[in-house]
């Protein structure tokens, strides 16, 4: 068996979560505010499936996806959840008439974000005689998918009029939530608010109002609403390392390998393809079984380091689809089948998925997410 896993602590977890859930509701409102736990992309890298039964033990009133295959997926494993679809609603290989039913089924929230999705959806649940629950969205500034906040009074009045429709929410996604500079996000917020009072004030209100993303949980209160969609600080990370850490959040992933073979090298030998690093001097090289094709990312060759037993070595060489390589030097008491952590938290190591997203001129979201299929997931403290 391939020794490279990601290791998730519920424990991590289980903190973040209830410390998330007490940060919005610290002043204490007659309603809690409502935890929408967003699990798109397999959670994070972290494992849809086990992630959403560990969510909604913890108490998550919903869960978000990307998708409806996503959410398919997720329906046998937690079968009274609560699961909203962000996306919009694909014409897919099945009938409509199928696809509807199967949405039905397994009762799945989606998004409304056009007259000709409500549409849609209203035609099909009347043929099948069953009401559909949607959640409207509302496009204040992202202009990714919505209906535009200048035409939305007269568009979500017609998404009413639609009989077989089951109208939960309504809800918007801030731009620039995780910025210093709020004037953005108070413009989303200030447009999203005077929406919802002219629905209101022509007899549309909703059961639901959410807006509040990652960022905007940490900085923005006034965003929060009836429910809010925490993602990367669930999973231990900030948006931005600009922000203010005002919750005390912890990774939960640990993406680990072992040594599996070393090599005594004379100097000036290349390494990997290439031929990009030469040694100064004679060493002993390390070979882990982890490479692009596992999630850790190419860009690191010759820049990352991995931590084994306390030490830091340098990955040298170019990092392959199935393999990395690094440079023990000559006085390592490293040994085959030691362990290596690639990314992580583990004993306050410097390898948080943070970091290598500076390294990498990235963002967490999109190192830890990375973690390919092909990596064994293990949950401790179930």
């Amino acid at each position: 068996m391939n020794p490279t896993r990601a290791e998730i602590d519920f424990k991590k977890l289980e903190n973040n979560f209830y410390k998330i859930k007490s940060f919005v509701n610290r002043t204490k409102p007659k309603n809690p505010v409502k935890i929408c736990a967003v699990i798109k992309a397999n959670a994070y890298g972290h494992g849809i499936q086990e992630m959403s039964k560990k969510f909604i033990q913890l108490g998550a009133d919903y869960l978000g996806v990307a998708n409806y295959d996503e959410a398919i997926k997720l329906r046998s494993v937690v079968p009274d959840a609560s699961i909203l679809v962000f996306g919009t609603l694909i014409h897919s290989r099945f009938k409509p008439e199928t696809y509807v039913s199967k949405l039905i089924k397994y009762d799945l929230i989606a998004t409304v974000a056009s007259l000709e999705t409500a549409r849609f959806l209203d035609y099909y649940s009347g043929i099948l005689r069953k009401k559909f629950k949607v959640h409207i969205k509302v496009d204040t500034g992202m202009r990714r998918i919505g209906f535009d906040v200048k035409r939305a009074l007269k568009n979500i009045s017609q998404v009413f009029k639609y009989k077989n429709l089951e109208i939960e929410g309504i809800y918007t996604h801030f731009a620039t939530a995780e910025s210093p500079d709020k004037s953005f996000l108070k413009m989303q917020v200030s447009k999203f608010l005077e929406l919802i009072y002219c629905l209101k004030k022509a007899g549309m209100e909703f059961p639901i109002v959410h807006s509040a993303n990652s960022g905007a949980v940490l900085n923005f209160p006034e965003s929060y609403f009836d429910m809010v969609r925490p993602g990367l600080i669930l999973y231990g990370y900030y948006p931005s390392h600009d922000m203010k850490k005002v919750i005390d959040v912890k990774p939960v992933m640990n993406l680990k390998s072992k040594v599996t073979y070393i090599k005594r090298v004379d100097s000036n030998i290349s390494i990997s393809y290439g031929r990009t690093f030469y040694t100064k001097k004679r060493t002993f090289i390390g070979s882990i079984p982890v490479g692009y094709g596992d999630g850790y990312w190419r860009i690191l060759s010759n820049k990352g380091k991995v931590l084994i037993k306390g030490n830091y070595y340098p990955v040298v060489g170019i990092i392959t689809m199935d393999w990395l390589m690094v440079d023990l030097g000559v006085g390592s008491n490293v040994r085959v089948g030691d362990d290596v952590l690639l990314f992580g938290d583990e004993n306050k190591a410097l390898l948080g998925a943070d970091k290598i997203a500076a390294m990498t001129k990235s963002i967490p979201y999109e190192i830890i997410s990375s973690v390919a299929d092909r990596v064994q997931r293990i949950y401790l403290h179930k």
